[in-house]
């Protein structure tokens, strides 16, 4: 877990999720989870900095990718998001309900580094 600090206050968190041990297939790829800033505490760049520790964090860790989601009405994340090179690759129509109304989700990955070649293949 992360935390965004505004004036020595915790204002928001990031959880960097990490894939079971025994899911060998997906063993490479970390998961944002749950960024939040607080209303009173945007506009500050905290959510960027919260974002990139949780990336810089998955990079040492040796993860290759990581994944994240987002509603569609998070238009403020989804600016972050792109703009820190998540690249979007798929939609679920009904990720989510407000107000009693579906809500499309937005599926991100970023590559944070190219898998080491194995058994004799060239890292191309």
């Amino acid at each position: 877990m992360f935390v965004a600090r505004l004036d020595g206050l915790i204002v928001g968190s990031a959880h960097l999720v990490r894939p079971p041990r025994n899911n060998e297939a997906q063993g490479h790829a970390a998961h944002l989870m749950h960024s939040y800033i607080a209303p009173y505490a945007r506009g500050h760049g905290l959510a960027r900095l919260l974002t990139t520790s949780v990336e810089e964090r998955a990079r040492e860790l040796g993860y290759h990718v990581l994944n994240l989601d987002v509603r569609e009405t998070q238009d403020a994340a989804i600016r972050l998001y792109e703009s820190l090179g998540f690249e979007r690759w798929g939609v679920h129509p009904d990720y989510a309900f407000v107000r009693g109304q579906p809500v499309r989700g937005f599926f991100y990955s970023k590559r944070l580094r190219r898998p080491s070649a194995r058994r004799g293949q060239s890292d191309r």
